[in-house]
């Protein structure tokens, strides 16, 4: 049997870190929800399902990992925005016979298609999902969790670091340190032999076990404190305070005051400044003294405004929402629960508004495009300075999304 995590036709819900990778490619904890189920599961190789546009500019490093192809043998099709605790295995369940549905109310949360169906519907034909294919098999339910918005991640993010530390990392290791670092609850802290730990540094475990992963660093005199998950080649600059809840990618430069947050791979908040309840994307960049708001002044309950619609939640805490490649000012402020899209460039004076468009220009004082040849220029100058490339598929994939988010920037006034 094999296995397919598959995009179900929701995944706009998580804007705006969807424009450029599909919703199980987002991390919890210290992995991706793709990389958890696999694990959990038990599946080495495995399926993947989504946008046809995504697929070249998507790089796996596991030549076992499939992008919307498949195998002739029987299936067993998983969610790519289930939550990815223990309990999924229930869905190997062996009460389940023949072709099967597994639904949560109206929600598909996973299927087992014999590999008559595979071969009838994913490779004689262009695979895409399409869950009307799955409409005549037999349905059961099952009461697994999935994930409706990008802020339901950071508000499990937690738990999931301390299940990760129970399965990926399995036991605490602490490399010989200096006498000045102050370690509290060894059992769950885990440090790699290659990172490195500078002076003073306080690990605090007392809430919740911290992962400090290989060849990260940890500068001198900066507070960390568990739940929190440092990536690999990862810095966190001296006199910095990270708090619970926080996973930071592999490859980020961080500094200053950071919470309850999730950085992806390749981003950067190197000076002081609050980032609070926030989820940034790829290749982002906040300029010194950035500050978010993560509370409202008469703390209500927070709304999300999203390019399709406005969300009421029942949740009090919420600060930046950022797709990849943002690029904030000096002394920017972003107001709570602020939605930033793909590839904008934000700054100007007061506090910024609550939704800016992809490829945004500007957002406070005035309302302009960035064009697609000035950003594509600035997104080379970042890669190479990381020794990466932007290639052909990076410019399709600019081109693509600049040109899908075209009406919503004129929706939202912007030349």
């Amino acid at each position: 049997m094999q296995l397919c995590i598959f995009e179900d036709d929701e995944y706009y819900k998580f804007e705006p870190l969807i424009f450029s990778r599909p919703v199980f490619d987002l991390k919890i904890g210290s992995t991706t929800i793709r990389e958890k189920i696999s694990k959990i599961l038990k599946f080495d190789s495995y399926t993947l399902l989504f946008r046809d546009y995504l697929k070249d500019s998507l790089e796996y490093q596991d030549d076992k990992i499939l992008k919307n192809e498949f195998v002739e043998d029987d299936y067993l099709f998983i969610n790519g925005r289930i939550i990815p605790d223990l309990e999924i295995r229930n869905i190997l369940s062996k009460s389940f016979e023949g072709n099967y549905v597994l639904k949560n109310g109206d929600i598909l949360i996973a299927s087992f298609l014999e590999k008559n169906l595979i071969r009838k519907f994913f490779i004689d034909q262009k695979p895409s999902f399409d869950k009307k294919l799955f409409s005549g098999l037999n349905q059961y339910s099952i009461d697994l969790k999935y994930f409706t918005y990008i802020w339901e991640i950071l508000y499990k993010n937690e738990l999931f670091i301390e299940q990760d530390f129970n399965i990926f990392f399995k036991k605490n290791h602490i490399p010989v340190l200096d006498i000045s670092v102050k370690l509290i609850n060894e059992k769950s802290i885990f440090i790699s032999d290659t990172a490195k730990i500078g002076f003073n540094v306080i690990l605090d475990a007392s809430k919740g076990p911290i992962i400090i992963d290989d060849n990260a660093q940890v500068m001198h005199n900066s507070v960390v404190s568990g739940p929190c998950y440092i990536g690999k080649n990862s810095l966190v600059k001296s006199n910095s305070q990270i708090y619970s809840g926080t996973s930071i990618g592999d490859f980020c430069k961080v500094a200053g005051e950071i919470s309850n947050s999730i950085i992806l791979d390749y981003s950067n908040k190197q000076h002081d400044g609050f980032l609070g309840h926030s989820y940034l994307g790829s290749w982002v960049n906040l300029g010194a003294g950035t500050i978010t708001s993560n509370l409202k002044n008469n703390y209500s309950k927070i709304q999300v405004e999203l390019s399709f619609d406005k969300i009421k939640t029942d949740i009090q805490f919420l600060g930046l929402l950022a797709g990849d490649h943002l690029k904030s000012a000096i002394g920017t402020r972003f107001n709570t629960s602020t939605v930033v899209g793909f590839c904008c460039n934000v700054f100007g004076e007061g506090l910024t508004n609550k939704f800016i468009p992809s490829f945004s220009w500007g957002s406070i004082s005035n309302k302009n495009t960035f064009e697609l040849d000035k950003a594509i220029e600035v997104a080379k100058i970042v890669y190479a300075r990381r020794g990466k490339e932007f290639n052909e598929n990076d410019f399709i994939l600019f081109e693509k999304i600049f040109n899908d988010t075209k009406l919503i920037r004129e929706k939202y006034g912007y030349k």
